[in-house]
């Protein structure tokens, strides 16, 4: 009998940074580093995260909020 895989527990973040709206989808599965799935970014295509990976929610939203504002660079 095949294991079945555990889903994904997905989380969804909004904010605001250098005045754009942004919604952070952030993903881990079982007990496992967090990771930033997609970024959805109020007029822009969508942006993701290269697989890397937090040990907490808190690290992987500053991470998702770091990666809008970097936008204005």
């Amino acid at each position: 009998m095949e294991q079945e895989k555990p889903e994904p527990i997905e989380e969804y973040i909004p904010g605001v940074v250098n005045s754009r709206n942004y919604m952070a989808k952030l993903c881990r599965v079982a007990d496992g580093p967090w990771y930033i799935d997609v970024v959805h970014v109020e007029g822009l295509p969508p942006l993701s995260d290269n697989g890397r990976t937090w040990p907490t929610r808190e690290g992987a939203a500053q991470a998702a909020e770091k990666l809008v504002a970097d936008l204005a660079h």
